[in-house]
């Protein structure tokens, strides 16, 4: 701001809960002479603090009492006259002595804990609703949009730096420290009417408003985000379910790549492993005990899993501990990891890992940009069930099958379209992925599986259908003994024809899994 001009502070208007917040506060407004208005537990506070602070109730200085529960008490003229007044407007002034008011010069106000109480399981609909603070936001907007004449404070983070500020120019405020005040006001009101319009989003069968808002916290800057010419944060979009135990500082990929890991290790009950490597898994296995999931997984796909993300939905044991100590991995995560693994992987200074909520919460949207839009979705949270396959060949597939396809088809939705997952005993073998033609996925995981030694009854399973009956020709003349994909195509009874003339088992899911 090319204007500093500064205000002196003489009038206080201040909200605050917390007592050791008002103690700073209280000693300030004691040191400058201060006079304060206030209400409630804060008023009550300040005016046993010392009988040197000149405290006034606002229902005092309004003749106004308080009304309906408290819900009208600081929605007065007198009290938003003197928050948007101009100092240098004589009208405003004259105004101003008419109804007996005076400038106010700062005003510190904390809002009713919305977002706290509505996040709380226990919350009713009406605890909710008289959290809804009407009062505070509208006293911050108004002292935001004179920040010319008005210093707000919305946030006790920064009581210190306002202090200090004052202590060095005595009493005074900066325009830019007033401008840098207003701007993060607008923000916090902002973010808190955008989690109140969510909250009565929530529950609604609406997919969308005609107007959406985004409200998150920000959590750190990240060193880079992709590339390290991109520069990135991150926000918190759920409560903590994601905690760093020990390794270097994560990276934007690191956070993204580990979310998708654990995500689909989390949709198997039993001792399940995914290794994941730019954003795609390499390798996923089931197994009773989780050190052979992990060795299973792996042999999937050795070359990717180097420098890759390993996740785990049980607790990381010593016998997994060990076998991951003697790979390059970037991150491990899992619900827990047992002291012994714990300080088995830890001893890897550059090794991140981190413990991951199991809950069984979802993320309701999923957003893109592009040059021009905010491309918003629901979330493909979609989990199929055997018995909504539909078996279209003749020959049916076993039950052994029947649980390869849905295991590899459920890993198809972590995968970048043109997604082709080959599995054997709950275990992927092959993996073909980020085509732009089905038939290429197809050929490179098929020839991964030549590379390795003999798999008895191994399926493929597809995230979009099969447009041509390529795929089974080629299944054919590769041993594969099941297919599983989601039917659709104009050219389904070709498709059909094919696997009953090669006597191979075809299921259908009905649903796609694509991922761009």
């Amino acid at each position: 701001m090319s204007n500093v001009k500064k205000i002196k502070i003489q009038r206080a208007l201040v909200s605050v809960f917390d007592k050791n917040d008002l103690k700073l506060l209280a000693n300030y407004f004691i040191k400058n002479n201060i006079e304060v208005l206030s209400t409630g537990g804060t008023f009550n506070f300040l005016k046993n603090f010392n009988k040197k602070l000149k405290v006034i109730e606002i229902s005092k200085f309004t003749n106004f009492d308080e009304i309906m529960d408290g819900r009208v008490k600081s929605l007065h003229p007198k009290i938003h006259s003197g928050i948007l007044a101009k100092k240098n407007d004589s009208r405003h002034q004259s105004e101003l002595e008419k109804i007996n008011a005076n400038y106010i010069d700062l005003v510190v106000v904390n809002l009713y804990p919305f977002e706290k109480i509505s996040q709380e399981r226990n919350s009713s609909e009406n605890e909710c609703i008289e959290n809804i603070d009407i009062g505070g936001p509208t006293l911050l907007r108004g002292a935001a949009k004179n920040f010319k004449n008005v210093t707000v404070l919305c946030d006790p983070s920064q009581y210190k730096n306002f202090l200090k500020h004052v202590e060095l120019n005595q009493n005074t405020i900066s325009e830019n420290f007033r401008h840098e005040c207003a701007k993060v006001a607008f923000e916090y009101t902002s973010y808190y009417e955008s989690k109140i319009s969510n909250w009565f989003n929530k529950n609604t069968n609406n997919f969308c408003s005609k107007k959406i808002t985004l409200s998150y916290n920000k959590v750190a800057d990240l060193r880079y985000g992709e590339n390290p010419h991109q520069k990135a944060s991150y926000f918190k979009l759920n409560e903590n379910q994601f905690s760093q135990v020990s390794g270097k500082e994560l990276s934007y990929n690191n956070i993204y790549d580990s979310e998708c890991a654990i995500e689909l290790a989390q949709q198997f009950t039993e001792p399940s492993c995914v290794i994941l490597k730019h954003g795609n898994p390499c390798g996923v296995a089931i197994d009773s005990k989780q050190e052979n999931a992990y060795q299973k997984a792996l042999e999937c796909d050795r070359t990717s899993a180097f420098g890759g993300i390993v996740a785990f939905n049980k607790m990381v044991n010593i016998e997994t501990a060990k076998k991951i100590n003697k790979i390059f991995t970037e991150v491990v995560i899992a619900p827990k990891f047992s002291p012994k693994s714990k300080k088995i992987l830890s001893s890897k200074r550059n090794l991140i890992l981190i413990e991951f909520n199991n809950t069984n919460e979802q993320t309701r949207f999923h957003l893109k940009t592009t040059r021009n839009f905010l491309l918003v979705q629901e979330k493909d949270n979609k989990k199929i069930k055997i018995k909504e396959l539909s078996v279209k060949s003749k020959i049916k597939p076993k039950k052994k099958s029947l649980n390869d396809m849905l295991f590899a088809f459920t890993i198809c939705k972590y995968l970048n379209s043109n997604a082709i997952v080959i599995v054997s005993d709950l275990t992927t073998i092959a993996i073909g992925v980020g085509q732009t033609s089905r038939l290429d996925s197809a050929k490179i995981a098929i020839d991964k599986v030549k590379q390795k030694l003999e798999h008895k009854d191994i399926v493929m399973a597809s995230d979009g259908f099969f447009p041509f009956p390529d795929i089974v020709e080629l299944c054919s003349k590769n041993q594969i003994a099941g297919i599983i994909q989601p039917g659709g195509s104009k050219n389904d009874k070709d498709v059909i024809n094919a696997a009953n003339k090669h006597r191979i088992p075809l299921v259908f899911t009905g649903t796609r899994h694509f991922k761009h």
